[in-house]
């Protein structure tokens, strides 16, 4: 069985990272079952949470890595290797 609750898919356009941002803004992060509401997008809450966590979070760093952030990487990775925690 098939549920259609109206839900928008695919690409965000400029006007719901608008909303988003904007509700986010007002609210705050969490709760995100109530973001699509407030900020009045047909998108799910998994998907506003994604788009902010991933794409809109003012602090998220975007580019390359720093010559000192790639040295504890490859010195990390020496010491630790590929194990997981």
């Amino acid at each position: 069985m098939e549920r259609s609750f109206g839900v928008r898919k695919g690409a965000w356009t400029e006007e719901e990272d608008v909303l988003l941002r904007q509700c986010v803004e007002n609210y705050g992060e969490g709760k995100w079952h109530q973001i699509p509401h407030r900020a009045g997008l047909k998108r799910c809450r998994k998907s506003c949470r994604m788009r902010w966590l991933s794409y809109l979070k003012p602090n998220i760093k975007r580019g390359g890595f720093a010559v000192d952030e790639v040295d504890l990487i490859i010195r990390l990775h020496k010491l630790l290797g590929n194990r997981q925690v």
